[in-house]
């Protein structure tokens, strides 16, 4: 391929992630064994009812939630304009929050992940932070 392809085509593609709003998740599993075991159901506990509702409504999560379960999801976020710190106001930022997954059995914390977002919080940036919860997770389906 001609070295000017390569450059068209290099510039195209960093463009596409620059403008794509990819964001990473951030993970941490706090409890090696409690992380192995099936996890069959979840009970929901959150900060901000609009995440709540858009988490609960994903059919993944439709399927666990229970009252009565021993594991909790809890959720966790904040937006970039409550936040009150001078320099986070002078820098600003290319996000305009997170929101944070944590997963607990009994208060003890299992796992957690994370992840910022641009605009608001929909069912990309939940569906998002659930895959990857089930990825590093073993849930009973």
């Amino acid at each position: 391929m001609p070295i000017n392809k390569l450059k068209i085509l290099s510039g195209l593609l960093a463009a596409f992630f620059i403008f794509s709003g990819c964001r990473e998740i951030y993970t941490k599993i706090y409890n090696e064994k409690e992380a192995k075991k099936p996890i069959s159901c979840l009970n929901i506990e959150s900060d901000n009812l609009v995440i709540e509702y858009v988490v609960k409504n994903r059919p993944f999560i439709k399927k666990l939630l229970k009252k009565e379960c021993p594991y909790l999801l809890k959720i966790t976020s904040n937006y970039v304009t409550s936040c009150s710190s001078a320099q986070a106001k002078a820098l600003g930022s290319d996000f305009d929050g997170f929101v944070r997954f944590e997963i607990l059995k009994d208060n003890d914390l299992i796992y957690r992940n994370q992840r910022d977002f641009k605009g608001t919080f929909d069912n990309f940036v939940a569906d998002s932070l659930i895959d990857r919860m089930r990825k590093d997770l073993n849930f009973k389906e």
